[in-house]
């Protein structure tokens, strides 16, 4: 049975921190992962949410680190299309995703060589469907090289970790050098110890304070400070 994540587990009368997911509730589940498949599922704001292909997985991690997205959801809505014959078909959605405003986007992820496939499934997407989305996108491999997955996997990670106090700290001292720019290592302060500040500054990176350029952020990468 799936307990209510809103409501703790008391084992002995002490509140458990843990408490399990909700399910996906998709239309359909992804097969078990195996050794020859990338098939799984991740966690975002106490709900499951499954990849069938290494794509979708990275994708997943990229859409969760957006800032603004409180829901995602796994092959949760099933849409029907016209062909250019007239013919209507249905297609899955592989993810569905709301933000702060409650508009819902509607994600297909598809390989590359295959987007015309789903570019047709958008364009002929009937509008009673059509209308439930602010907006539709297609993401293909392209769209998440290595460093923008790993800089979403390091968001979402800090993100758990981080300390309000820690935070609001290193925001101060941002407002006080009143500079536009800073560097990833001149954020570490005497007195402070490194991991508390390094889980700081992805913190105000997730905040939209600390703006990087395109490519994997480390300790050289330089921010547009925006306070």
């Amino acid at each position: 049975m799936v307990s209510n994540p809103q409501s703790p587990i008391f084992i002995d009368g002490e509140p458990l921190l843990w408490v399990e997911p909700l399910r996906h509730e998709g239309v359909r589940n992804v097969t078990p992962k195996h050794l020859l498949n990338t098939n799984g599922s991740s966690v975002f704001n106490k709900r499951e949410v499954q990849h069938e292909s290494g794509t979708e997985k990275k994708v997943a991690s990229v859409l969760k680190a957006r800032p603004g997205v409180v829901e995602m959801r796994s092959q949760w809505k099933t849409v029907e299309y016209r062909d250019q014959d007239g013919v209507v078909h249905k297609h899955t959605l592989d993810y569905c995703v709301r933000d702060v405003n409650g508009r819902w986007e509607a994600v297909a992820v598809k390989q590359e060589k295959k987007k015309a496939e789903v570019e047709a499934v958008f364009e002929g997407m009937l509008p009673e469907y059509r209308d439930r989305f602010h907006k539709l996108t297609i993401m293909t491999e392209q769209d998440v090289p290595w460093w923008l997955v790993r800089n979403a996997d390091s968001i979402l990670f800090y993100r758990e970790l981080h300390d309000d106090y820690h935070v609001d700290t290193l925001l101060d001292e941002l407002q006080q050098r009143g500079t536009t720019m800073v560097c990833f290592y001149q954020m570490y302060t005497p007195g402070i110890d490194r991991p508390s500040r390094t889980t700081a500054i992805w913190r105000l990176i997730d905040l939209g304070h600390l703006k990087p350029g395109p490519g994997l952020i480390n300790e050289l990468t330089w921010f547009t400070v925006e306070i």
